[in-house]
């Protein structure tokens, strides 16, 4: 009997999923909405992604015995009770729902990524979108962490955390107690506002989303702007330092592929184009490479791997 299975990348903006033969043979794909259970509840995501299974079984004309393995990668599993969580809330709805699941392997988006830019093989990857984080695999197939502590400890590079910057120099500003920038210019201009009280109360209650900020800095930056700037600077030089401690900690060989991920380093903008310059002139044995192939499809190497890690076991 033939056996699939299914690679899912659950992301804040969207949800990847692809369902593909034990071998890799891809057969379909699908896309949903967001997966951030973090900000949308365990139970509307849960819903959402067996929905997605269900669509990716049917689209294949195959059973849901027939999967062998469901690995999904999930933005906000950083932490094992938060990959615990979204992982009881999927086993609940089905049940409620009464729809059996194959065998389910909740991981972090980071991790998936890492899988699909190198099809499995070593490499580093570093993601500054929203949230930023570095992962890497070494010659020895060990997982390295820098970073993902969360917009309150870390997310250093980010678009959250360029965004927040921003808005704090805004409110200095008025205050008085900083800088000139144009920077309260734009933000006033793009959100529509009157005063930047405005948005402090939105922030509060969830309903601003501050990493919408970040490429009104990336435009006051290429305008000149000396804080913005600094802001961008100040970003990048935080990047680099992940890349620095990723190094120190495992052997990767003569040369490591590198590959920049995520909204603030795969669009040409300022913090892109310095952090590309930067690494060439700092890290000589640092390849910046494109990932070769999705997360979602990076889940379903994860789970080939563990498949054959099991059965090896056997």
């Amino acid at each position: 009997m033939k056996k699939y299975l299914i690679g899912i990348d659950g992301g804040g903006t969207k949800t990847h999923g692809v369902i593909s033969t034990l071998e890799g043979e891809v057969l379909s794909e699908a896309f949903k909405g967001s997966a951030n259970f973090q900000m949308l509840g365990v139970e509307m995501v849960a819903k959402l992604l067996v929905g997605l299974i269900y669509e990716l079984i049917n689209s294949a004309n195959c059973k849901i015995s027939d999967v062998e393995l469901v690995v999904i990668g999930i933005t906000g599993a950083g932490r094992e009770k938060d990959k615990e969580r979204i992982y009881a809330g999927i086993i609940d709805y089905a049940k409620v729902e009464n729809l059996p699941l194959p065998e389910l392997i909740i991981e972090t988006d980071a991790r998936i990524a890492l899988e699909g830019a190198f099809m499995g093989e070593p490499g580093v990857i570093l993601i500054a979108g929203t949230g930023s984080v570095m992962f890497a695999k070494d010659v020895n197939g060990q997982i390295h962490r820098v970073g993902g502590w969360g917009r309150f400890l870390g997310d250093e590079g980010s678009a959250f955390v360029i965004g927040r910057e921003a808005l704090r120099a805004v409110a200095k500003y008025v205050d008085g107690r900083g800088r000139e920038t144009i920077l309260k210019r734009l933000i006033f201009e793009e959100f529509n506002l009157a005063d930047l009280m405005q948005i402090v109360s939105e922030i509060y209650l969830g309903k601003f989303d501050i990493a919408k900020v970040a490429p009104i800095v990336m435009k006051a930056a290429e305008l000149g702007d000396e804080v913005a700037i600094k802001i961008l600077d100040d970003a990048c030089v935080e990047l680099l330092a992940h890349i620095e401690a990723v190094l120190k900690k495992a052997e990767f060989g003569e040369k490591v592929n590198l590959a920049l991920i995520g909204g603030v380093l795969q669009s040409d903008n300022y913090v892109s184009r310095k952090l590309r310059n930067m690494i060439a002139q700092g890290f000589p044995k640092i390849n910046l490479v494109n990932p070769a192939s999705s997360p979602a499809y990076g889940a379903v190497i994860y789970g080939k791997n563990l498949i054959k890690k099991q059965k090896g076991n056997a």
